[in-house]
């Protein structure tokens, strides 16, 4: 029997301590649009969430605090999500965003090269991380 398939990701929950540091932060950082107003969730969930959209790629991140949230911040050590990476088509564009970031007073690393792909890390306010992924290979 054939594996079933999918065509695109739908979206990218994450729980944050504050939804709307968090909204703010992926609109000025990353360019995201507000795709829905602050709405409750189902019941059983117990927590808003806000989504918003990126106008090129389309990626839809849900942005959710729960109201028992444990307060601590991201640990890609812990098992779950390590990173989150969208990509670039060139060279010129991976240091236009290492220009944008310093102008947003957001901390990253260096360029990094990993032989297959050149990329730049970061961190949200509740240190979810992220990266601009150049593909070299």
């Amino acid at each position: 029997m054939a594996t079933p398939t999918f065509t695109q990701a739908a979206h990218v929950a994450l729980t944050v301590r504050d939804m709307a540091a968090s909204v703010a932060f992926y609109e000025r950082v990353l360019g995201f649009l507000r795709a829905s107003e602050r709405r409750e969730g189902p019941p059983e969930a117990r927590h808003p969430r806000q989504l918003v959209r990126h106008p090129d790629s389309g990626l839809v991140l849900g942005i959710h605090e729960p109201y028992e949230r444990s307060d601590d911040r991201f640990d890609p050590q812990r098992t779950g999500l390590d990173h989150l990476a969208v990509t670039v088509t060139d060279r010129a564009a991976l240091e236009a965003w290492v220009t944008h970031l310093d102008a947003q007073g957001v901390e990253h690393s260096p360029v990094r090269d990993a032989g297959y792909a050149e990329f730049v890390s970061f961190a949200d306010p509740d240190g979810i991380a992220w990266e601009i992924w150049f593909p070299t290979a």
